[in-house]
């Protein structure tokens, strides 16, 4: 299994993770949704779990969403062009634009996360004060495996703009 098959295969486990938490979270809103509608008795968790699951579920899928090429792109033109001509505008946009800000966020989240663990800072937009450490931690994993398969586009593309072959 060479590099880039490695970071490809985090991608898939890392996004599987990310596609199981949306069982948690429709637990969760159910739940609320039950319990304040048919009980009347709203609860002081259910916010913050569920935007803390839904954050964690979206910022894990990013990689995989990219390893299955399902990010959202508007292609009129580009799909109109000859395979070369996409390998070189993507090899462009990955080296110009999507890789440094892939990397700034992945360091400002790894400084993010780290300021929230040594702090022991606690989140505090209800009464449940929960650690921000676990939750801040979710930032710079999921924009770093998108900087890592960012890393293996490039080199794909890169490939098929200079030799022509996939």
């Amino acid at each position: 299994m060479g590099l880039f098959d490695l970071i490809e295969w985090l991608n898939e486990k890392i996004g599987m993770i990310g596609a199981w938490i949306v069982i948690p979270l429709n637990a969760v809103v159910v739940y609320e949704v039950v319990i304040r509608y048919v009980f009347n008795n709203p609860t002081d968790w259910v916010y913050d779990t569920a935007w803390m699951l839904f954050s964690a579920m979206f910022l894990l899928g990013g990689g995989y969403t990219m390893v299955h090429k399902r990010h959202v792109r508007i292609d009129i033109i580009f799909s109109a062009l000859p395979k070369r001509w996409q390998a070189w505008y993507d090899t462009f946009f990955f080296a110009v634009i999507f890789l440094p800000v892939m990397a700034i966020l992945t360091w400002k989240g790894y400084q993010f996360a780290a300021r929230a663990w040594t702090s022991s800072e606690y989140l505090s937009t209800t009464l449940w004060h929960f650690p921000a450490g676990p939750v801040k931690t979710m930032i710079p994993i999921g924009f770093g495996m998108l900087l890592l398969q960012g890393i293996v586009e490039l080199f794909r593309n890169l490939r098929v703009a200079v030799k022509g072959e996939e």
